[in-house]
């Protein structure tokens, strides 16, 4: 079984990764009493720089601006954007067991095309099914197909605007 640490919501990393981990925004998160900062030499090492965005600005989007991935009965929602080498994700369960759709936010900053398949490998949306755990890697998600409908909460971006009132 696969070792994994999971920072924010449902986003985890393969324990190897989580060296080069870090939780960034508004809240400061601790694992096992420690504050969750990358270290250097795990960046250089692994190629890549994994931020887990925690914060308090979130904005509901539209099921229309996402897509979804399902593997093996385990369906992801996701958005992402990328520049060059640094990709962010917002993922999360398509019809989470508590039934409050929420994406969580990390990205990703390698230093080369095969780091971020690597890095994109380590990360994943963790999500019950059927009573047990499964894990889908960033990886995984691919280009996806049109969402469920119905709308998810999110960290807000940029482009999103304003949150309405």
């Amino acid at each position: 079984m696969l070792d994994v640490v999971c920072y924010i919501a449902a986003l985890c990393v393969a324990s190897d990764y989580a060296p080069a981990s870090e939780v960034s925004g508004f809240v400061r998160a601790m694992h096992q009493g420690r504050p969750v900062v990358a270290s250097p030499e795990a960046v250089e090492r692994l190629g890549a720089r994994l931020d887990f965005m925690g914060g308090d600005n979130f904005v509901t989007l539209r099921a229309g601006s996402l897509r979804q991935t399902c593997v093996d009965g385990a369906c992801v929602v996701f958005r992402t954007s990328c520049a060059n080498l640094v990709c962010t994700w917002q993922a999360g369960a398509a019809r989470p067991a508590n039934g409050k759709p929420f994406l969580a936010e990390v990205r990703v900053a390698a230093t080369s095309s095969e780091a971020m398949a690597r890095a994109r490998s380590a990360v994943f949306v963790s999500l019950e099914v059927g009573g047990q755990v499964r894990r889908v890697s960033l990886a995984q998600l691919g280009e996806g197909g049109p969402a469920d409908p119905g709308r998810y909460t999110a960290p807000m971006w940029p482009a999103d605007g304003r949150p309405a009132r």
